[in-house]
């Protein structure tokens, strides 16, 4: 178990140093984002981004998912997989192309459509390289472009936002020309060249990879419509103006979201690892007890310093927009817990009702955006972002056992949940807004978590102290 934990440590320590640096510098270019663009530029930035990535799940149809999980598996021939892969975008992006001016009949994308179609190809050819690369072991090399990805995002950023004044052009190509440097990159040093065989016919693997990938589509696809649909009714009843604050609002919780894709990268690789082992649920039970224990302890840090953060993370007249933020970083733990039980389902290969709690979440989030939102506007769809995402968190709680029997604190959840509640309220609070009282909030779900807490704690140091002997070995 402790050699289990250890791998699991150090996999994260790799992804995070590696990572956290690099996306931190993102959150913190929101500053700059937030004054180069006005709120209503912001609003159509962030739109053209969200589509592009609803789209491409559909287009290549999920297949970067098929690609890191077959690619793992060490009975398959790697070329094959990645080869598939390949195919499988290029294939899609072509019947793409062609259906693609159906868009302009959409008011709000309709000068984007070439935009959007760029985005969608080269976020594709990225997403599938990047994941192969992880898929056969090169995690460093994974983590490296990453961080040279962010680089090359924030350079071209300041060039075409500053020296080009290309405004939301600029914004989104930026992001487009990022990925074109990384997928040449990852084939130059991981000399991918050699997994490509355009000859390959491998129908059988091309079918399981296809069996298992498609039925993640709809499970996207409701993501988007929990993650970003609000944005699209926040917009057609209030305008571009707040929606720009609302979408700036739903950055803040990022930085939960930034680690939580390090420790879920090496998550995936623990738990797929580890799946035969005979004490493996007990694994499994005790390493989802420390990461909710973490989600619950760093949504309450969030909370505390909301605030002070929103002073310096965006410009001044974006500021109004910490109002949003609390429930939507409540959201993200929940959205970060599902994600994490969806991946008993990969380890297992049995997709076949892994859209169900992320189905409920999205039918309950376009009810209430279409009750709620008209009257309350923004903050209406922040509080549906966070009920959506714990529906779907209860769903997927009750199914997942179906395929893994994890062990779940429920009691402790909700105890947790009932505590960042009260701290949300005391901050819209006059008199019990300020720093102290918010302490106080963050040292009491300290308490109630201590136990989670310092077995965190000393895995970590534990994981460190070992690094550091290898290092003066």
């Amino acid at each position: 178990m402790a050699n289990r934990y250890n791998k699991l440590m150090g996999n994260t320590l790799i992804f995070a140093i590696g990572s956290f640096s690099s996306k931190l510098i993102v959150f913190l270019m929101m500053r700059y984002y937030t004054e180069m663009l006005a709120p209503e530029q912001y609003s159509v930035a962030d739109r053209i981004t969200a589509t592009a990535n609803l789209l491409m799940p559909f287009v290549m149809l999920s297949v970067n998912e098929a690609v890191i999980r077959f690619g793992m598996d060490r009975t398959l021939k790697k070329s094959d997989v990645f080869t598939t892969g390949l195919k499988t975008v290029l294939a899609g992006f072509a019947v793409f192309a062609f259906v693609a001016p159906v868009m302009r009949l959409v008011d709000m994308l309709s000068p984007y459509v070439v935009l959007i179609a760029v985005y969608v190809l080269f976020g594709m050819l990225k997403s599938v390289t990047a994941q192969f690369v992880r898929a056969i072991g090169l995690v460093r090399l994974f983590v490296l472009d990453g961080f040279v990805s962010t680089a090359t995002t924030i350079g071209f950023n300041i060039l075409f936002l500053s020296a080009f004044r290309w405004g939301v052009q600029g914004y989104v190509l930026a992001t487009v020309a990022s990925n074109i440097l990384s997928v040449a990159g990852l084939f130059v040093f991981a000399r991918l060249h050699r997994f490509v065989d355009w000859r390959s016919k491998n129908r059988a693997l091309r079918r399981e990879m296809l069996r298992y990938s498609i039925p993640l589509i709809p499970t996207t696809m409701f993501w988007w419509i929990t993650n970003v649909s609000d944005r699209y009714v926040v917009t057609y009843f209030w305008g571009e103006g707040p929606n720009g604050l609302y979408s700036a609002a739903s950055k803040l919780p990022n930085l939960l979201t930034i680690v939580s894709a390090i420790f879920y990268q090496a998550w995936q690789l623990s738990a797929v690892s580890q799946k035969d082992d005979d004490d493996a649920v007990a694994f499994y039970s005790e390493v989802y007890e420390s990461y909710a224990t973490f989600l619950f302890l760093a949504a309450s840090g969030l909370l505390m310093l909301l605030r002070p953060i929103m002073s310096v993370y965006v410009a001044k007249n974006y500021y109004a927009a910490w109002q949003y933020s609390p429930f939507l970083i409540l959201g993200e733990v929940f959205s970060s817990l599902v994600t994490f039980l969806g991946t008993f389902y990969m380890v297992e290969k049995k997709n076949a009702t892994v859209p169900l709690a992320i189905c409920t979440g999205a039918v309950l989030n376009v009810a209430l955006n279409l009750w709620l939102v008209p009257k309350y506007g923004p903050f209406a769809a922040a509080f549906t972002t966070f009920v959506s995402y714990l529906a779907a968190f209860a769903v997927r709680a009750l199914d997942v056992r179906r395929v893994v029997p994890v062990r779940m604190r429920i009691v402790q959840c909700a105890g947790n949940v009932l505590l960042l509640a009260v701290q949300m309220w005391l901050m819209f609070q006059p008199k019990t807004a300020g720093f102290p009282v918010q302490f106080g909030m963050f040292c009491v779900i300290l308490l109630v978590n201590i136990r989670s807490a310092l077995r965190l704690l000393r895995g970590l140091l534990a994981r460190l102290n070992d690094l550091r002997g290898r290092g003066t070995a």
